[in-house]
Protein backbone atom coordinates (compact mmCIF):
# COMPACT_ATOMS: atom_id res chain seq x y z
CA UNK A 1 0.00 0.00 0.00
CA UNK A 2 2.85 2.40 0.88
CA UNK A 3 4.57 1.52 -2.40
CA UNK A 4 1.44 2.38 -4.34
CA UNK A 5 1.07 5.74 -2.61
CA UNK A 6 4.76 6.54 -3.17
CA UNK A 7 4.46 5.76 -6.86
CA UNK A 8 1.42 8.04 -7.12
CA UNK A 9 3.24 10.93 -5.42
CA UNK A 10 6.31 10.50 -7.62
CA UNK A 11 4.20 10.49 -10.79
CA UNK A 12 2.61 13.81 -9.81
CA UNK A 13 5.98 15.39 -8.99
CA UNK A 14 8.04 14.07 -11.91
CA UNK A 15 5.37 14.03 -14.68
CA UNK A 16 2.89 16.82 -13.90
CA UNK A 17 2.36 17.68 -17.56
CA UNK A 18 1.29 14.27 -18.85
CA UNK A 19 -2.47 14.91 -18.55
CA UNK A 20 -2.09 18.30 -20.25
CA UNK A 21 -0.10 16.79 -23.13
CA UNK A 22 -2.70 14.12 -23.69
CA UNK A 23 -5.46 16.72 -23.68
CA UNK A 24 -3.55 18.89 -26.15
CA UNK A 25 -3.07 15.95 -28.55
CA UNK A 26 -6.77 15.13 -28.55
CA UNK A 27 -7.68 18.79 -29.15
CA UNK A 28 -5.15 19.32 -31.97
CA UNK A 29 -6.72 20.69 -35.17
CA UNK A 30 -6.94 18.20 -38.05
CA UNK A 31 -4.17 18.38 -40.64
CA UNK A 32 -5.22 20.19 -43.82
CA UNK A 33 -5.81 17.69 -46.64
CA UNK A 34 -3.64 17.58 -49.73
CA UNK A 35 -5.43 19.64 -52.36
CA UNK A 36 -6.20 17.51 -55.40
CA UNK A 37 -9.50 18.97 -56.66
CA UNK A 38 -11.50 22.16 -56.96
CA UNK A 39 -15.26 21.99 -56.49
CA UNK A 40 -17.67 24.71 -57.53
CA UNK A 41 -21.22 24.80 -56.26
CA UNK A 42 -24.22 26.16 -58.11
CA UNK A 43 -24.49 28.87 -55.46
CA UNK A 44 -21.11 30.23 -56.60
CA UNK A 45 -18.80 28.88 -53.90
CA UNK A 46 -15.34 27.51 -54.78
CA UNK A 47 -13.87 24.82 -52.52
CA UNK A 48 -10.34 23.41 -52.54
CA UNK A 49 -9.63 19.99 -51.07
CA UNK A 50 -9.52 16.27 -51.73
CA UNK A 51 -12.18 14.17 -53.39
CA UNK A 52 -12.91 11.24 -51.05
CA UNK A 53 -15.89 9.61 -52.75
CA UNK A 54 -18.12 10.29 -55.74
CA UNK A 55 -20.95 7.79 -55.70
CA UNK A 56 -24.71 7.78 -55.71
CA UNK A 57 -26.16 11.26 -55.42
CA UNK A 58 -23.55 12.65 -52.99
CA UNK A 59 -19.95 13.86 -53.27
CA UNK A 60 -17.76 13.49 -50.16
CA UNK A 61 -15.16 16.26 -50.21
CA UNK A 62 -12.44 16.77 -47.58
CA UNK A 63 -11.49 20.42 -46.94
CA UNK A 64 -9.43 22.17 -44.27
CA UNK A 65 -12.70 22.77 -42.39
CA UNK A 66 -13.65 19.10 -42.37
CA UNK A 67 -15.51 16.52 -44.41
CA UNK A 68 -18.40 17.79 -46.53
CA UNK A 69 -21.20 15.73 -48.03
CA UNK A 70 -22.53 17.71 -51.00
CA UNK A 71 -25.53 16.62 -53.09
CA UNK A 72 -24.51 16.18 -56.73
CA UNK A 73 -27.35 18.42 -57.84
CA UNK A 74 -25.55 21.30 -56.10
CA UNK A 75 -22.17 20.64 -57.81
CA UNK A 76 -21.55 22.85 -60.84
CA UNK A 77 -18.00 21.64 -61.56
CA UNK A 78 -15.50 19.20 -60.07
CA UNK A 79 -12.03 18.89 -61.58
CA UNK A 80 -8.49 17.94 -60.55
CA UNK A 81 -5.84 20.61 -59.94
CA UNK A 82 -2.07 20.48 -60.11
CA UNK A 83 0.01 21.37 -57.04
CA UNK A 84 1.46 24.47 -58.78
CA UNK A 85 -2.06 25.78 -59.42
CA UNK A 86 -2.65 26.39 -55.69
CA UNK A 87 -0.95 29.44 -54.19
CA UNK A 88 -1.62 30.67 -50.66
CA UNK A 89 -4.88 28.77 -50.48
CA UNK A 90 -6.08 30.22 -53.82
CA UNK A 91 -6.74 28.35 -57.05
CA UNK A 92 -4.66 29.94 -59.81
CA UNK A 93 -6.68 28.78 -62.81
CA UNK A 94 -4.85 28.54 -66.17
CA UNK A 95 -4.70 31.57 -68.45
CA UNK A 96 -7.74 31.10 -70.76
CA UNK A 97 -5.79 32.79 -73.59
CA UNK A 98 -2.46 31.00 -73.07
CA UNK A 99 -1.96 30.23 -76.79
CA UNK A 100 -1.45 33.93 -77.58
CA UNK A 101 0.37 36.99 -76.36
CA UNK A 102 -1.46 40.15 -77.43
CA UNK A 103 -1.62 39.36 -81.13
CA UNK A 104 1.20 36.90 -81.79
CA UNK A 105 0.72 33.16 -81.19
CA UNK A 106 2.75 31.28 -78.62
CA UNK A 107 4.12 27.77 -79.13
CA UNK A 108 1.31 26.34 -76.98
CA UNK A 109 -1.66 24.52 -78.50
CA UNK A 110 -5.33 24.30 -77.60
CA UNK A 111 -6.56 20.97 -76.24
CA UNK A 112 -8.86 18.85 -78.37
CA UNK A 113 -12.33 20.42 -78.34
CA UNK A 114 -11.12 23.54 -76.53
CA UNK A 115 -11.70 26.91 -78.18
CA UNK A 116 -12.16 30.63 -77.77
CA UNK A 117 -13.67 33.72 -79.34
CA UNK A 118 -11.62 36.90 -79.29
CA UNK A 119 -12.30 40.49 -80.26
CA UNK A 120 -9.79 43.27 -80.96
CA UNK A 121 -10.87 46.93 -81.07
CA UNK A 122 -14.45 45.61 -81.45
CA UNK A 123 -13.83 45.35 -85.22
CA UNK A 124 -11.70 42.19 -85.54
CA UNK A 125 -13.55 38.94 -84.80
CA UNK A 126 -11.59 35.73 -84.31
CA UNK A 127 -12.48 32.12 -83.52
CA UNK A 128 -10.14 29.20 -82.80
CA UNK A 129 -10.61 25.58 -81.75
CA UNK A 130 -8.40 22.58 -81.08
CA UNK A 131 -9.03 20.01 -83.81
CA UNK A 132 -6.55 17.70 -82.04
CA UNK A 133 -3.72 17.95 -79.54
CA UNK A 134 -1.39 19.02 -82.38
CA UNK A 135 -3.70 21.00 -84.70
CA UNK A 136 -5.50 24.26 -83.97
CA UNK A 137 -7.75 25.85 -86.59
CA UNK A 138 -8.92 29.44 -86.47
CA UNK A 139 -10.21 32.28 -88.55
CA UNK A 140 -12.26 35.42 -88.55
CA UNK A 141 -13.15 38.65 -90.24
CA UNK A 142 -13.26 42.38 -89.76
CA UNK A 143 -16.49 44.29 -89.20
CA UNK A 144 -15.53 47.83 -90.14
CA UNK A 145 -18.57 50.09 -90.69
CA UNK A 146 -18.24 50.27 -94.49
CA UNK A 147 -21.68 48.91 -95.30
CA UNK A 148 -20.20 46.42 -97.78
CA UNK A 149 -19.08 42.98 -96.57
CA UNK A 150 -16.98 42.52 -99.72
CA UNK A 151 -14.66 45.24 -98.41
CA UNK A 152 -13.93 43.40 -95.17
CA UNK A 153 -10.79 41.39 -94.40
CA UNK A 154 -11.24 37.62 -94.04
CA UNK A 155 -8.52 35.38 -92.62
CA UNK A 156 -7.68 31.76 -91.79
CA UNK A 157 -5.15 30.82 -89.07
CA UNK A 158 -4.04 27.16 -89.06
CA UNK A 159 -1.39 26.14 -86.50
CA UNK A 160 0.45 22.84 -86.00
CA UNK A 161 2.26 21.81 -82.83
CA UNK A 162 5.70 20.38 -83.62
CA UNK A 163 6.81 19.73 -80.04
CA UNK A 164 4.82 20.03 -76.81
CA UNK A 165 5.95 19.54 -73.21
CA UNK A 166 5.40 21.16 -69.82
CA UNK A 167 8.19 23.71 -70.30
CA UNK A 168 8.87 23.84 -74.07
CA UNK A 169 6.46 24.20 -76.97
CA UNK A 170 7.16 24.67 -80.67
CA UNK A 171 4.62 25.34 -83.43
CA UNK A 172 4.40 26.43 -87.06
CA UNK A 173 1.49 28.18 -88.69
CA UNK A 174 0.17 30.83 -91.01
CA UNK A 175 -2.12 33.83 -91.15
CA UNK A 176 -3.81 33.73 -94.56
CA UNK A 177 -5.94 36.79 -95.37
CA UNK A 178 -7.77 38.26 -98.34
CA UNK A 179 -10.16 41.06 -99.28
CA UNK A 180 -12.82 40.11 -101.89
CA UNK A 181 -12.78 43.52 -103.60
CA UNK A 182 -9.01 43.33 -104.22
CA UNK A 183 -7.44 41.32 -107.00
CA UNK A 184 -8.15 38.13 -105.08
CA UNK A 185 -4.55 37.49 -104.12
CA UNK A 186 -4.07 36.25 -100.57
CA UNK A 187 -1.60 37.91 -98.23
CA UNK A 188 -0.28 37.19 -94.78
CA UNK A 189 2.61 35.49 -93.05
CA UNK A 190 4.02 32.00 -92.43
CA UNK A 191 5.84 31.58 -89.13
CA UNK A 192 7.56 29.35 -86.62
CA UNK A 193 7.32 30.08 -82.90
CA UNK A 194 8.73 28.59 -79.69
CA UNK A 195 7.74 29.14 -76.05
CA UNK A 196 9.85 28.28 -73.00
CA UNK A 197 8.49 28.41 -69.47
CA UNK A 198 5.59 27.40 -67.31
CA UNK A 199 2.11 28.76 -66.73
CA UNK A 200 3.26 31.67 -64.54
CA UNK A 201 6.19 32.91 -66.64
CA UNK A 202 7.36 32.29 -70.19
CA UNK A 203 9.40 33.69 -73.08
CA UNK A 204 8.29 33.36 -76.71
CA UNK A 205 10.34 33.91 -79.84
CA UNK A 206 9.39 33.55 -83.47
CA UNK A 207 10.37 34.17 -87.07
CA UNK A 208 8.00 34.80 -89.98
CA UNK A 209 7.99 35.65 -93.68
CA UNK A 210 5.30 37.81 -95.24
CA UNK A 211 3.78 37.02 -98.62
CA UNK A 212 1.44 38.53 -101.19
CA UNK A 213 0.06 36.12 -103.74
CA UNK A 214 2.98 33.92 -104.82
CA UNK A 215 5.60 36.51 -103.83
CA UNK A 216 7.44 35.80 -100.59
CA UNK A 217 9.45 38.40 -98.68
CA UNK A 218 13.19 37.76 -98.58
CA UNK A 219 13.51 39.38 -95.16
CA UNK A 220 12.01 37.83 -92.05
CA UNK A 221 10.09 39.47 -89.25
CA UNK A 222 11.46 38.55 -85.82
CA UNK A 223 9.27 38.47 -82.71
CA UNK A 224 10.28 38.32 -79.05
CA UNK A 225 7.76 38.47 -76.23
CA UNK A 226 6.88 37.14 -72.84
CA UNK A 227 4.34 36.89 -70.05
CA UNK A 228 4.65 37.00 -66.27
CA UNK A 229 1.75 36.24 -63.94
CA UNK A 230 1.96 38.40 -60.83
CA UNK A 231 -1.30 37.43 -59.09
CA UNK A 232 -4.31 35.18 -59.45
CA UNK A 233 -6.00 37.62 -61.85
CA UNK A 234 -3.21 39.73 -63.37
CA UNK A 235 -0.33 39.10 -65.79
CA UNK A 236 2.22 41.38 -67.44
CA UNK A 237 2.81 40.92 -71.19
CA UNK A 238 5.09 42.28 -73.86
CA UNK A 239 5.34 41.60 -77.59
CA UNK A 240 8.02 43.06 -79.86
CA UNK A 241 8.73 42.86 -83.60
CA UNK A 242 11.77 43.79 -85.62
CA UNK A 243 12.26 43.94 -89.40
CA UNK A 244 14.88 45.32 -91.77
CA UNK A 245 13.64 47.66 -94.52
CA UNK A 246 15.13 49.89 -97.22
CA UNK A 247 15.12 53.63 -96.54
CA UNK A 248 14.01 56.03 -99.29
CA UNK A 249 15.39 59.16 -97.63
CA UNK A 250 16.15 62.00 -100.02
CA UNK A 251 19.68 62.51 -98.64
CA UNK A 252 20.70 59.18 -100.12
CA UNK A 253 22.55 59.74 -103.40
CA UNK A 254 24.15 57.49 -105.98
CA UNK A 255 26.90 56.51 -103.55
CA UNK A 256 24.40 54.72 -101.31
CA UNK A 257 24.57 50.96 -101.14
CA UNK A 258 21.99 48.41 -100.07
CA UNK A 259 23.71 48.24 -96.68
CA UNK A 260 23.48 52.00 -96.06
CA UNK A 261 19.81 52.09 -97.13
CA UNK A 262 18.91 49.25 -94.81
CA UNK A 263 17.14 50.27 -91.60
CA UNK A 264 15.60 48.50 -88.65
CA UNK A 265 11.95 49.02 -87.80
CA UNK A 266 10.61 48.04 -84.39
CA UNK A 267 7.04 47.58 -83.15
CA UNK A 268 6.70 47.17 -79.39
CA UNK A 269 3.63 46.35 -77.27
CA UNK A 270 3.50 46.28 -73.47
CA UNK A 271 0.62 45.99 -71.06
CA UNK A 272 -1.48 43.77 -68.80
CA UNK A 273 -3.92 40.90 -69.02
CA UNK A 274 -6.80 40.65 -66.56
CA UNK A 275 -7.61 36.98 -65.98
CA UNK A 276 -10.78 35.07 -65.30
CA UNK A 277 -11.39 31.35 -65.67
CA UNK A 278 -13.23 31.84 -68.97
CA UNK A 279 -12.52 35.48 -69.85
CA UNK A 280 -9.34 37.52 -70.35
CA UNK A 281 -9.03 41.23 -71.13
CA UNK A 282 -5.87 42.75 -72.64
CA UNK A 283 -4.98 46.41 -72.22
CA UNK A 284 -1.72 47.54 -73.81
CA UNK A 285 0.18 50.35 -75.49
CA UNK A 286 1.89 50.03 -78.87
CA UNK A 287 4.77 52.01 -80.31
CA UNK A 288 6.64 52.05 -83.62
CA UNK A 289 10.24 53.19 -83.98
CA UNK A 290 11.94 53.51 -87.39
CA UNK A 291 14.57 55.76 -88.93
CA UNK A 292 11.80 58.19 -89.91
CA UNK A 293 9.27 57.68 -87.09
CA UNK A 294 10.13 58.20 -83.45
CA UNK A 295 8.74 56.76 -80.22
CA UNK A 296 5.46 58.30 -79.08
CA UNK A 297 4.90 58.40 -75.32
CA UNK A 298 3.18 56.44 -73.90
CA UNK A 299 1.92 54.71 -77.06
CA UNK A 300 -1.21 53.82 -79.03
CA UNK A 301 -3.85 52.01 -76.93
CA UNK A 302 -4.59 48.36 -77.71
CA UNK A 303 -7.75 46.69 -76.37
CA UNK A 304 -8.85 43.08 -76.81
CA UNK A 305 -10.68 40.33 -74.97
CA UNK A 306 -11.12 36.57 -75.33
CA UNK A 307 -13.80 34.18 -74.10
CA UNK A 308 -12.92 30.51 -73.66
CA UNK A 309 -15.43 27.78 -74.44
Amino acid sequence: MRVTRLAAVLSLVLFPSLPAVAQQDTAKAPTAPAITHVLKTREGSTLLGRLVADSGDTVRFQTSLGMLAIPKRNVAELKPVRPNEVRGGQYWFPDPNRTRLFFAPTGRMLNTGEGYYSNTYLFLQNFAAGASEHVTLGGGLSLFPTGDMSEQVYYFTPKVGVYNSEQNNIAIGSILAWVPTDDGKPFGIVYGVATHGGADGSVTGGLGYGFYGSDMSSRPVAMLGGARRVSQRLALLTENYGMMYDSNESTCNLTCTDATRRRLGVLSMYGVRFLGEKLSVDLALANVATHDAHWIFPGVPYVAFAVKF
